[in-house]
C-alpha cells in the first residue's frame, strides 16, 4: 500500500514574507520567530529520514506553502514530488494570505493526494524502520495518538489548555472523509477560526478534533495509551540549553524510536552552540539526501 505524504512548510527567513506578515499582524504573539524560521532546514532531514525508514510504503510528496515560496533545496522535477500553494486547494480564499498552521490543516483533505495520507510537520522524523502498521492495524483502524489513554473530550479542540506535547507531536494518518466530518462538526468553531490570518488561544485545532472524531464517532480507530506512546515516540523540546541538549539528543540517538519531533523552544536568540549540536545530530542520524532534494 502506497501513501501520500504531505508537509506544511513556510520560508521564515524570507524578507518579504516577514514584510507580509507586519502588513496582517496587530499582536507580538503574531510575529513569534519560532513559528515561522527554518534554522535547521528540518524538512530536508524529515525526507530523509523518510527514505531511510519508510521507502517501502511511502507514495508521493506534497510540500504545502504559501505563494511563490518554494525550499531552495527541493527537486521539484521529482516525478513523485508536488508543490502546493495555499491558493490551489483552499475552500475559502477570502481567508488568504493566512499565517495560521490552525487554519493551513483544516484544508489538507482539499489536496488532490491519496486517501488516506500522512500529514507530517517538517519537524517530525522517523527515527527507526517504520511500516503502516504502526499508524493503522491490520483491520484498517487507525492508531491514535494524542491521548492518555484514549479519553474523548470535545474541550481539547481549540488551540489553548492542556497540551499532551509527547504524544500530540505525531505525524497524523488521515482519513478524508473522517476528515472532512470532523470540520463539520465543529462548523461554527470551524469558520470563525478560518478567518483568523494568525493563531488564537481559542482557535479550533483540526488535528485534535480529528482525533476527538474518531474516538467518539467512529469504529475506525484504537487509541494508543501514553505508555505504548512514551516507547514509540521523542517529543524533544530544543531550548538553549547546551549541556541539556548534548545529554537528551545522545539519548535519541542511542533510543532510536519510531517517531522523533524536534520542536524549537529556542525564543529570540537560538544560542549558536544548541545550533551546532542539533545540526551535527540531524547529520549523524539521517546523513543520506534524499530522492526529493537536490545534491
Amino acid at each position: 500500500m502506497k501513501v501520500d505524504v504531505v508537509y506544511t512548510w513556510v520560508d521564515g527567513g524570507n524578507p518579504h514574507y516577514w514584510d507580509l506578515l507586519r502588513q496582517y499582524s496587530t499582536e507580538k504573539p503574531d510575529l513569534n520567530p519560532e513559528r515561522f524560521r527554518d534554522s535547521y532546514q528540518m524538512m530536508r532531514y524529515s525526507l530523509r529520514s523518510l527514505a531511510q525508514f519508510g521507502a517501502s510504503w511511502i507514495g508521493r510528496i506534497f510540500v504545502v506553502t504559501c505563494r511563490p515560496q518554494v525550499p531552495p533545496w527541493l527537486k521539484l522535477d521529482h516525478p513523485d514530488l508536488r508543490l502546493v500553494h495555499h491558493d490551489e486547494f483552499f475552500s475559502d480564499l477570502t481567508a488568504l494570505p493566512t499565517f495560521s498552521n490552525m487554519t493551513i490543516e483544516s484544508q489538507l483533505h482539499h489536496l488532490p493526494c491519496s486517501d488516506p495520507f500522512v500529514y507530517f510537520n517538517d519537524d517530525f522524523m522517523l527515527g527507526a524502520p517504520v511500516d503502516t502498521d504502526l499508524f493503522v492495524d491490520k483491520a484498517g483502524r487507525i492508531r491514535v495518538f494524542g491521548t492518555l489513554v484514549g479519553e474523548r473530550f470535545p474541550w481539547r479542540v481549540r488551540q489553548g489548555g492542556i497540551s499532551l506535547g509527547f504524544t500530540e507531536h505525531t505525524p497524523l494518518w488521515i482519513d478524508k472523509t473522517s476528515y472532512q466530518r470532523t470540520n463539520e462538526r465543529f462548523a461554527d468553531l470551524y469558520q470563525r477560526t478560518l478567518a483568523c490570518r494568525f493563531r488564537q488561544d481559542w482557535n479550533y485545532r483540526i488535528e485534535r478534533a480529528y482525533r476527538y472524531y474518531l474516538l467518539a464517532h467512529t469504529k475506525k480507530r484504537r487509541a494508543v495509551p501514553f505508555w505504548t506512546a512514551l516507547r514509540q515516540v521523542a517529543f524533544h523540546k530544543i531550548t538553549n540549553d547546551a549541556a541539556r541538549q548534548q545529554r537528551l539528543l545522545a539519548k535519541i540517538q542511542q533510543r532510536r524510536p519510531p517517531l522523533i519531533c524536534l520542536n524549537d523552544d529556542q525564543g529570540d536568540q537560538p544560542n549558536p552552540e544548541v545550533v551546532a549540536l542539533v545540526q551535527s545530530f540531524l547529520d549523524g542520524y539521517y546523513p543520506t539526501p534524499s530522492p526529493w532534494e537536490q545534491v
